[in-house]
């Protein structure tokens, strides 16, 4: 029986390709929020119910791809107490072209890296070291 999933504000892709993890930099029109990065992903519309038909339809619309599903990595919430339900990925081809007028650019990082910048304040929604690192316990790298 498939257990039910309490709806989530948003979804993000915890996208891996090469030992590498997708951030992307949207666009902001708040200053408080440039140079922040984060997961692609987006808000569930108001008539969607299934995460994953969201998280395939913002993978599309934001990236231009369509990406392998590994699993759930978890519920987080951001700094301002919305849910965003993560799930890891795999892209299934090259990405763009970017939605130019929500995406500012990309970039792939080590998880190392992503604890650097985790560091230095760079990350959007403060749960994104948090769901790398629960990544990594529930999928193992070789």
């Amino acid at each position: 029986m498939a257990r039910k999933v309490k709806r989530p504000y948003a979804v993000r892709a915890l996208l891996i390709e090469n030992e590498r993890i997708l951030l992307i930099h949207h666009i902001f029109r708040d200053p408080a929020l440039f140079g922040k990065w984060t997961f692609p992903g987006g808000r569930l519309d108001p008539h969607e119910t299934d995460p994953l038909v969201s998280l395939h339809r913002e993978m599309r619309e934001e990236l231009s791809i369509e990406i392998e599903v590994i699993g759930e990595v978890g519920r987080f919430y951001s700094r301002t107490g919305s849910d965003y339900l993560i799930f890891a990925g795999r892209p299934l081809g090259p990405i763009g072209p970017l939605q130019p007028d929500e995406i500012r650019d990309t970039v792939w990082l080590t998880p190392a890296e992503v604890y650097e910048w985790h560091c230095k304040g760079k990350l959007q929604f403060g749960f994104e070291m948090k769901a790398v690192s629960m990544y990594l316990k529930k999928y193992p790298w070789p």
